[in-house]
């Protein structure tokens, strides 16, 4: 074969290869439209598997407004019947024969301690007495202080007021007897170191501070008898809490008193050691305090319910609140064949 018809063989081979090329395109396009194989796969899809049809109402493609709410809808805190912080009795100014017991009450008249074996009687007021008060003193509060106590014992029965006058004489008179003195020693003066004076009574031994002989020492700290609740508050309790909302104590023996928070202290009072400071806290009171006085200090629950709506318990809880989202209810599939 020479070299021209080599060339125009080789020619003829490629024009060939590229009709029978063609053909089997051709041939194959029209497979895939009888076919259609693109519909199984998206069958394949949908359904799991082949052979079987899935019709979906495209009218259900609609939205559904997610529920605002939260996920709880009150404020449990740890808290503790108590009584108000403990005060100390002034010093005796003699020597000290006999001393109170902790967790005793006494009320007005009652005695405390004893000193230099004369009983010294609980007395309150608001302020402390200053003064010896007697004849020549004049008018003051201290001597309308003085009449309240002598009348509360049943000894003083004149208008009580700041002028001393010859009734209040006979008033103390009547009392120094009623503590065991005699002669002399009923002056019909009051001296002021002859009481021990707290802000309200009645009231109870907390501790005892001195010992027997010791003079110029407190005998005793004492409290008042009334019980309230205390919790302490995280900062962000404290503000959202206020004086009057509504709260239930659940105690020892899980009943509940329904009540309201007395007040909300925000904290943050310098407390002197080493920078501290006093952390945020609500406070209970209880009207009746029979409800609480025979568990004594223990510690019980509080329930501040969340009536706005708002977690208020302080801590960022993911999903508590949720904004009003919409979101599909359903998802679209077009039906297709079995094959």
């Amino acid at each position: 074969m020479t070299r021209t018809e080599a060339r125009r063989f080789g020619k003829h081979r490629r024009i060939v290869t590229m009709i029978i090329a063609a053909i089997a395109v051709i041939g194959l396009a029209a497979v895939c439209v009888a076919v259609r194989p693109w519909t199984l796969a998206g069958h394949v899809t949908a359904t799991g598997q082949t052979g079987r049809s899935q019709q979906v109402d495209v009218s259900t493609l609609r939205t559904q407004e997610v529920t605002k709410g939260v996920l709880n809808a009150e404020t449990r805190l740890g808290a503790s019947l108590q009584y108000d912080d403990a005060s100390d009795f002034a010093a005796a100014s003699g020597t000290i024969t006999q001393l109170p017991v902790a967790g005793k009450q006494i009320n007005t008249g009652e005695q405390v301690y004893e000193m230099d074996g004369v009983p010294v009687p609980l007395f309150h007021g608001d302020r402390p007495f200053w003064r010896t008060i007697g004849d020549v003193v004049s008018d003051g509060p201290d001597v309308t202080q003085l009449e309240q106590n002598l009348q509360e014992l049943g000894f003083y029965g004149g208008e009580v007021g700041p002028h001393f006058n010859w009734l209040t004489r006979e008033a103390i008179r009547q009392w120094q007897r009623s503590l065991g003195l005699t002669g002399d020693a009923v002056t019909g003066t009051f001296d002021p170191n002859t009481v021990a004076l707290a802000a309200a009574a009645p009231i109870r031994i907390t501790a005892v501070n001195a010992k027997l002989g010791q003079s110029q020492v407190s005998p005793a700290s004492y409290t008042g008898v009334t019980l309230h609740a205390q919790a302490t508050l995280t900062a962000t309790q404290a503000a959202m809490f206020k004086a009057g909302d509504k709260a239930q104590v659940v105690l020892p023996d899980n009943t509940t008193v329904e009540t309201t928070l007395a007040s909300v202290d925000q904290g943050g009072q310098k407390t002197g050691d080493n920078g501290q400071a006093t952390q945020p806290s609500a406070r209970i009171d209880f009207p009746d305090q029979s409800q609480v006085a025979a568990f004594g200090p223990t510690a019980v629950q509080v329930i501040i319910p969340n009536a706005d709506g708002l977690d208020r318990g302080g801590a960022d809880r993911a999903g508590d609140r949720t904004d009003r989202q919409r979101r599909p209810r359903a998802s679209a599939s077009c039906s297709s064949s079995s094959i």
